[in-house]
């Protein structure tokens, strides 16, 4: 562990040598290298700073958010071979030199990108310690995290590789007593209490249990048979057992997304989890583009039924008797109207602008 940061530092040099080879040109002494070091939260930028150091110079934790502002970081070393070969001559001294002197490093806070058009990206985030636990649900992400590697392991199954997540299933028997990838009958098990296709009573309970007793575990449900087999039944805690098992690498090896192998491949496939009109669970793999067909059709039928809710409390003020105010239209007419009201408006002449304001100055 360790040894590549070596590697990182001829890396630099190799790819920084063009900066000294350009000032030297146009007659400028050379100058340190600098290197930004960017990324998510919580990803190891300040560790891998120290590492380069070698000693301990930027402040690191555990936890997102500790580096609060941009530092420079000086890595010296004494190396002086060449890297343009044996010789001499000014471009040899300047790598030499280059070499003396290092190079800097940029620490920086964690970058989030602000417009994410898929919130299932942030939910992997928070299972990665990406984002500060205020501001996720351990439940929510818990569950999410369980549902994702398991539609991974599925997909491997079916292309015969195990690439995703290979000891993932094995541990999940080891430490939570239960085979996430065998259907709930076969376990003895039943499906999640309290799920929203009941009212919490015994009997839909009951029949609910018996309607989804062939499907395999949902992330809810292995989330509540976890809580059950190892924390007294507490789901708070099986969250919290589940995320410290995936950060702390537990669960083995895992990929929670997936390159994609050729140039002409969409990327990673999307496994699309529904229940069906029977109740049972529902897997639909699509590829990145109907995925994203999907989601415009979602949000427009999303758009569609505020559209028809807001007409339907509008007809039933006027049946009681209820006065509500304008809307605004955004029809073509609408904005004409708007314009030829603006037009009508008279503009004052530039010698009027301003007058009478500081009258009694």
């Amino acid at each position: 562990r360790g040894q590549g940061t070596h590697a990182i530092s001829r890396a630099v040099y190799r790819a920084g040598r063009h900066v000294n080879e350009r000032r030297s040109r146009r007659g400028l002494n050379d100058r340190a290298l600098r290197v930004g070091i960017i990324g998510f939260p919580n990803v190891g930028k300040s560790a891998l700073i120290n590492r380069l150091l070698g000693r301990k110079r930027a402040r690191t934790a555990n936890t997102p958010g500790i580096t609060r502002s941009l530092q420079w970081i000086r890595v010296a070393t004494d190396r002086t071979t060449s890297a343009s070969g044996s010789g001499s001559g000014a471009g040899n001294r300047s790598n030499n030199n280059t070499r003396k002197r290092g190079f800097e490093l940029l620490d920086s806070p964690g970058i989030i990108p602000s417009d994410m058009l898929d919130q299932n990206d942030a939910l992997l985030l928070a299972a990665c310690n990406s984002v500060g636990v205020g501001a996720y649900d351990n439940q929510a992400v818990a569950a999410y995290l369980c549902d994702r590697i398991q539609s991974l392991v599925l997909m491997g199954e079916k292309t015969n590789s195990a690439v995703a997540a290979p000891k993932w299933r094995e541990r999940c028997i080891q430490r939570y007593f239960f085979d996430p990838l065998v259907p709930l009958s076969e376990q003895n098990i039943a499906a999640r209490w309290g799920s929203e296709s009941t009212d919490g009573s015994a009997n839909t309970w009951i029949k609910f249990a018996a309607e989804n007793k062939d499907r395999i575990p949902t992330g809810e449900d292995m989330l509540f048979i976890v809580a059950d087999n190892t924390c007294m039944g507490d789901p708070e805690n099986a969250a919290r057992k589940i995320l410290q098992d995936f950060r702390m690498g537990r669960m083995g090896p895992v990929a929670l997304q997936l390159a994609p192998k050729t140039e002409v491949d969409d990327g990673q496939i999307y496994v699309d989890h529904a229940v069906g009109k029977d109740g049972l669970d529902v897997r639909q793999v699509v590829s990145p583009a109907d995925m994203k067909r999907a989601v415009e059709e979602q949000e427009r039928r999303q758009k569609e039924g505020i559209e028809l809710r807001a007409q339907a409390a509008m007809v039933a003020a006027k049946e009681r008797g209820l006065e509500l105010p304008p809307v605004m239209g955004t029809s073509a007419n609408d904005g004409e109207e708007v314009k030829e009201e603006e037009e009508s408006v008279q503009k004052p002449a530039e010698s009027e602008v301003g007058k009478g304001l500081f009258d009694g100055w």
